[in-house]
């Protein structure tokens, strides 16, 4: 004898849901009551599911920070923290926060455009790879937007007859020595882009490469007033070497010969003479300038 359950009478939207329930099992014991099985993605030791699954990353700081966070590992380029290769864009900056390299990588491999920026904010260079191969235009320019060099590369391989003139690399000079032929500066910057000692017989050298430096440099005081104009051939004074007091006033003036002073032309601010008599105990300097 069946029982009615109360319940189901005063109740009709819970008779209904339980009829909908027994309805889903007994479809689904029909077609065999199995679900589909999900597939789990394992995760291998030190590697994120992000590089797993090719997520691409973005990253952006200073050089310093770049340094610190970033690495060579097993060749391949590698996120220090979590230690996997890196797959994404990475932006960067100067101290000023003006942009200084683009970078794009893939499973640790360079892959794709390439850029770095002068501190000028002109662009520096562009560069192509394809999975850690260079494959692509390979440009470099000057501070002052001249083409230094220019490539072609087709899976790492150089394609020497896609340009006719390769920039002004074929000069043989060096793009250093390119941009500093005419430099201006600060005491404080000149000893960051020079080494060397002419005035003691010594060549002046262009720190990053070693070369000796052909080219005139202006030196700036700490008002950004001319204090010097000093010419050089082959690491050694050549030319008209000019030097300007505190008040502006051209205050020295001299002709060399590769190292070898020629003349004096000014001297303490006024035309200088090389008959007149030289009281050297008031000046010994000029000792050394003139009869060295």
């Amino acid at each position: 004898m069946k029982t009615s359950d109360p319940t189901m009478k005063n109740d009709p939207v819970k008779a209904l849901l339980i009829s909908l329930l027994a309805a889903q099992a007994l479809l689904l014991f029909s077609c065999g009551g199995q679900e589909e099985p999900t597939q789990e993605i394992e995760k291998p030791a030190g590697l994120p599911i992000s590089a797993l699954i090719d997520n691409e990353e973005f990253w952006e700081g200073s050089a310093l920070e770049f340094d610190e966070q970033f690495g060579m590992k097993d060749e391949l380029f590698h996120k220090t923290e979590g230690d996997y290769a890196y797959t994404g864009l990475i932006k960067i900056r100067a101290i000023n926060g003006s942009l200084a390299a683009v970078k794009n990588y893939s499973r640790g491999r360079p892959h794709g455009d390439f850029f770095e920026w002068h501190e000028n904010g002109k662009l520096k260079s562009k560069s192509q790879f394809k999975n850690g191969m260079r494959h692509g235009y390979f440009y470099i320019w000057t501070k002052t937007g001249v083409v230094y060099s220019k490539k072609y590369f087709q899976e790492d391989l150089e394609d020497f007859g896609r340009f006719a003139d390769q920039g002004a690399s074929e000069s043989g000079k060096s793009l250093a020595a390119i941009e500093l032929e005419e430099w201006e500066g600060k005491g404080s910057e000149f000893y960051h882009k020079f080494a060397g000692d002419p005035k003691r017989g010594g060549t002046l050298q262009i720190r990053e490469t070693e070369e000796l430096y052909n080219g005139t440099i202006t030196a700036l005081d700490d008002k950004g007033q001319k204090e010097a104009v000093l010419r050089y051939s082959n690491g050694k004074y050549h030319g008209t070497i000019s030097k300007w007091n505190e008040a502006g006033t051209l205050w020295e003036e001299a002709e060399f010969d590769r190292g070898n002073l020629v003349e004096f032309t000014i001297k303490k601010g006024q035309p200088f003479d090389a008959s007149q008599i030289i009281d050297l105990s008031k000046d010994p300097s000029t000792v050394e300038l003139l009869f060295k």
